[in-house]
């Protein structure tokens, strides 16, 4: 009797149990069907918004539609409807040049331009071999037009888009020189060309190396180790270094993580906090490290991947930080997905924290010791030189303390507020506010 009870008891709960898995397994797939059908129905709403808009404009549209330019403006309509402010799409072009660009490879005629307050392009800096140099042009040559396009009409983007170009091809330039004078035209072949992410020296008197790093790229570690092995097969002395990243928009972040652990010794450089909230080491230092004090020259335009490095020389105990607040620029970015016509976008995957477990996203990073530009100075920003721009100079005061050689200690004690960590750490409010982006703009790489 005990045995055909067990037995019935046994054969009920079975029953129950595939009942019970039946019922679940129909709640979850129904659960799934609907999310699968709500998705199919808002695409299908999103396709057919867009099918009658294109209907519409195709059978009455006065002017021509150039269904290139119109798919890539779709796509920047998708990225910009995202409300991600750091998202980016890329055109096939903009997606090549950034892909040279991460290798410290240019295509263009190699000149960087900002706008002067008559509108002209000035001509900042002009690329050793490239082909804006061998054409003769010079530091604050004016470009007044661009094939016939008067460059006042120009934005600065719009601009730097006529030099750059694919290599062979060719750009009228008129420009005239420093004093405004001497108005002529020249014709340049865009082409190939490298720039170097770093530019060093030991002015003359000092024993303090300067560096300027204009963007972290693949090439960057290996011209830093460059020129601290050059200088010591060549018996110059360094006894201290100042790096400059101010106008450093960062570049590539996995790139200056190589150059911080280069510089910094054992620990975490930087970490990735998730959607979820879970927290993922990004990279981490080995022992070796550049024993020398250290100190980094910042401004309101220094971001991301620059700004992870100025806190990290702060944070590792490697040096102080000079200069202005930091943009504030600090959540991370996928690798841009290409797409199948050679376009790409990309996008926030998580917020960047340092390694203390800070953020400097929508805060910045405040310097150890404050060093800003006049309006006038700032206005002559790109005609100093290292002996004569006001930051770097107060840089160069900054590590003669470090080094023991100038007794301004007390000046340089850090505020509580000078941390990264005033930001907050992980357990902080995270969230940067969503905004528009000019999805189709390109960074302004060299041209």
């Amino acid at each position: 009797m005990n045995k055909k009870i067990t037995v019935n008891l046994a054969v009920a709960i079975a029953i129950i149990a595939m009942t019970v898995t039946f019922v679940v397994t129909m709640i979850l797939s129904m659960q799934l069907f609907n999310r699968t059908v709500s998705g199919v129905r808002e695409k299908e709403i999103m396709y057919n918004k867009l099918s009658e808009m294109d209907k519409s404009a195709r059978e009455n549209y006065y002017g021509e539609i150039v269904d290139d330019t119109l798919y890539d403006y779709i796509a920047a309509g998708y990225v910009t409807g995202m409300g991600d402010k750091d998202a980016r799409y890329y055109t096939a072009k903009q997606y090549l040049e950034y892909l040279n660009q991460q290798n410290g490879v240019v295509m263009g005629v190699g000149a960087d331009v900002i706008k002067d307050a008559n509108g002209y392009a000035r001509i900042v800096k002009v690329y050793p071999n490239s082909p804006a140099e061998e054409s003769g042009l010079q530091k604050n040559f004016y470009i007044t037009k661009v094939g016939e396009l008067d460059v006042k009409t120009l934005s600065l983007s719009q601009v730097n888009s006529q030099l750059l170009g694919e290599s062979g091809t060719s750009v009228l330039l008129t420009v005239v020189n420093a004093t405004g004078e001497d108005e002529h035209t020249v014709e340049i072949q865009r082409r190939e060309f490298d720039v170097p992410s770093v530019e060093g020296q030991v002015p003359e008197g000092t024993t303090t190396a300067y560096f300027w790093i204009n963007a972290f790229n693949s090439k960057t570690v290996d011209e830093l180790k460059a020129y601290f092995e050059r200088w010591q097969e060549e018996g110059v002395a360094v006894d201290g270094v100042v790096f400059d990243v101010r106008n450093n928009t960062g570049g590539n972040l996995t790139n200056a993580m190589h150059v911080i652990d280069y510089l910094c010794p054992v620990g975490p450089i930087a970490s990735q906090q998730n959607k979820d909230g879970t927290v993922t080491t990004l990279e981490t230092s080995d022992a070796s490290e550049v024993e020398l004090p250290m100190v980094v020259l910042v401004n309101g335009n220094t971001s991301y991947a620059a700004e992870l490095f100025a806190t990290s020389i702060r944070e590792f105990e490697k040096g102080r930080v000079v200069g202005t607040r930091t943009a504030g620029k600090g959540t991370i970015q996928c690798r841009p997905v290409a797409l199948s016509d050679g376009s790409a976008f990309s996008y926030t995957v998580g917020l960047l924290l340092s390694k203390n477990g800070a953020t400097f996203n929508g805060t910045g990073i405040s310097p150890d010791v404050e060093a800003s530009l006049s309006a006038e100075e700032e206005a002559n920003f790109y005609n100093f030189t290292v002996d004569t721009d006001p930051q770097i100079l107060r840089a160069f005061e900054v590590v003669d303390t470090l080094t023991g050689r100038n007794d301004i200690q007390a000046s340089l004690e850090p505020s509580q507020s000078s941390s990264a960590s005033e930001a907050g750490g992980a357990g902080s409010s995270l969230q940067s506010e969503p905004a528009g982006t000019d999805a189709l703009s390109a960074a302004e790489p060299a041209a």
